[in-house]
């Protein structure tokens, strides 16, 4: 992404989240706030949603990638978690939604500082003030220490977390990938939810043109996807970042907990997995 602009794939996913509200009547994922948020026309978002014919298959993994992730995040809570930080938030509504918000649960919402100050406009836009619940970390994954960033905005390095890293890891290098796996296993009982993408020869050849197609459009925004991973080479890298407890979440298994919810998940996609890991420390 360009240095001052907020990311453009934050716009995408977004736009997902809003297609999946009013295309499947949220039946992954509700959200009352995608569209107010996002602050476009719903004609506008039908468009983009049926710019190709594949582009179900974004859209409904996002839902369920977020509905992973926060049915985790319950359970978190449910065990005692109050500390909730959300990496590469971009226009993530979560904070907006809380559930929980009578437990004195604080959200930490980390991403790019451009991208923040897109969504403070977003929000003020709406009419949808910040909850008192909520900060915001600008934070730079490339550059920046994550840990002393969040510390600084307030957590508590000796209470447990919950990570959600959903729509970030291709994004980032393998540097990059490690600090932030380093940053919270160093987290008393942390636990995390992310994302990460097979390299492309895991999918049909319809769907690597699909990428290839989709990455062009990357290139020239500025924003590249980079890091592709096979299951068992994510699987050691978790464990050399102290993760042991791993539920690596592939098509099978997304098929399984939603149903038709997700039928339009093309069975050739198999390179989509969503990842729940837990530190050696959990307890």
């Amino acid at each position: 992404m360009k240095p001052n602009e907020p990311s453009r794939t934050a716009l995408t996913i977004a736009r997902q989240r809003a297609a999946h509200q009013l295309l499947d009547r949220g039946s992954i994922l509700c959200d009352p706030f995608a569209m107010k948020i996002l602050h476009e026309d719903e004609k506008d978002v039908l468009q983009f949603s049926n710019a190709h014919p594949l582009a179900a298959i974004g859209r409904l993994f996002t839902a369920a990638r977020s509905r992973i992730a926060e049915d985790a995040l319950s359970r978190a809570v449910e065990r005692g978690v109050r500390q909730i930080v959300i990496l590469g938030a971009g226009l993530d509504t979560f904070a907006l939604r809380n559930p929980h918000s009578a437990l004195e649960i604080r959200i930490y919402e980390v991403d790019h500082p451009a991208t923040q100050a897109w969504k403070r406009e977003r929000l003020a836009e709406a009419q949808i003030a910040l909850p008192p619940w909520l900060s915001l970390v600008p934070v730079d994954f490339e550059r920046d220490n994550v840990a002393q960033k969040l510390v600084a905005a307030g957590l508590q390095q000796n209470s447990p977390a919950f990570f959600t890293w959903l729509g970030v890891v291709p994004y980032l290098t393998q540097n990059a990938i490690g600090r932030t796996l380093d940053t919270m296993s160093s987290i008393h009982n942390s636990e995390v939810v992310f994302d990460y993408m097979e390299p492309p020869e895991a999918s049909s050849q319809e769907l690597r043109q699909f990428e290839k197609e989709r990455t062009e459009q990357l290139e020239k925004m500025d924003e590249r996807s980079v890091s592709r991973f096979e299951p068992a080479r994510m699987r050691a890298i978790l464990r050399s970042h102290g993760f042991c407890a791993i539920e690596d979440i592939g098509y099978e298994e997304i098929v399984s907990r939603f149903g038709r919810a997700v039928q339009g998940l093309a069975p050739g996609h198999l390179g989509l997995h969503v990842v729940h890991a837990r530190p050696l420390s959990f307890s």
